[in-house]
């Protein structure tokens, strides 16, 4: 019977979803073959980009915090305090003089390192942007360096006063390095471009490369212990913030293996700077033996190590399942 035009057309019952993720009369009979899936029908985990949780966000802002706090209180100590400028100064004389015999060629070698540190950094960097054909860890590497370079400048000219207590001949303020933060930016680059399973070992060749970049500056005269570890400090700041954008923009990794490589960074670094309040120790009490300049070196050696074992923790892939 055809409706009449008064009357109201009545919705169509909604049907149940079948099997196939379609709306049908019921399931399909038996013999009728199903209707395949495509590509567009499917959500894979694969494809799904979940978010960060909570405590992995809050994991990076907190260690960039404790990072840039520990360049603070280095400054506090080693600026301001008579004690603090006394040790920066000797450890500067004795690691100066540590090498008499050095020539004029091998210090032109050390105050190269910093820029060879870059320019190997810049060659692995385009090789693994070629291999994972990805722009978003250069260009965020590429923001961690300017701003490491540009507080640390900031610092330097601008912010940081040295007060001058009689005590330090050089009246200028060279805290924090430049010439450290420059190789410790392009080393953190690579560790945040680098593929999960690779990291770990790339933040041990990292700390190498930063240890001997500060102790170079240390040796040439350039700067004191308290620029170096600053530097170090600030730029891992700065990379464990550029680790949480990559975390929010890339894509999902799989966990791997190498955390038990990431904990022995972390027990060397502790120990190294534990092992420098011994000479730490000796110097307060006798200044000549060279015991400032070998605190100076535990104290970088201990804070590279420590930084690359907290970078390359927070960039450790973590599971997690993918939101409904």
């Amino acid at each position: 019977m055809a409706t009449s035009l008064g009357a109201v057309a009545q919705p169509a019952p909604i049907r149940p979803w079948n099997n196939e993720g379609s709306a049908g009369a019921g399931p399909a009979a038996p013999g009728t073959p199903a209707r395949p899936i495509t590509r567009s029908s499917m959500t894979t985990t694969a494809h799904h980009r979940p978010a960060p949780t909570a405590l992995q966000a809050l994991a990076h802002v907190l260690g960039a915090a404790l990072l840039f706090g520990g360049a603070v209180a280095v400054g506090v100590v080693a600026l301001t305090t008579p004690t603090g400028q006394w040790l920066d100064e000797l450890a500067l004389r004795q690691a100066t003089g540590a090498f008499p015999g050095l020539s004029d060629r091998a210090r032109e070698l050390l105050d190269l390192l910093p820029w060879a540190v870059g320019a190997v950094s810049a060659v692995c960097l385009a090789v693994l942007v070629a291999r994972s054909r990805r722009l978003a860890p250069a260009l965020t590497g590429a923001a961690v360096v300017v701003l490491s370079n540009l507080t640390v400048q900031l610092l330097k000219r601008v912010l940081v006063e040295k007060p001058d207590l009689g005590i330090q001949e050089a009246a200028g303020n060279s805290f924090p390095s430049g010439h450290t933060a420059a190789a410790a930016a392009a080393v953190a680059v690579v560790l945040l471009a680098a593929p999960a399973r690779s990291r770990p070992f790339v933040a041990l060749l990292g700390a190498a490369a930063t240890t001997a970049t500060g102790v170079a500056t240390l040796l040439n005269g350039w700067h004191r212990p308290s620029d170096v570890v600053a530097s170090l400090l600030v730029v891992a700041g700065w990379a464990a913030l550029g680790g949480l954008v990559l975390r929010v923009t890339g894509p999902v990794e799989r966990p791997v293996r190498g955390g038990g490589l990431v904990a022995l960074l972390a027990v060397l670094g502790a120990g190294a700077l534990a092992a420098g309040l011994l000479p730490l120790w000796a110097a307060l009490r006798v200044p000549g033996g060279g015991w400032a300049a070998m605190a100076g070196c535990a104290a970088i050696l201990g804070v590279s190590l420590l930084a690359a074992a907290a970078l390359a923790a927070l960039q450790a892939p973590r599971s997690r399942r993918p939101r409904p």
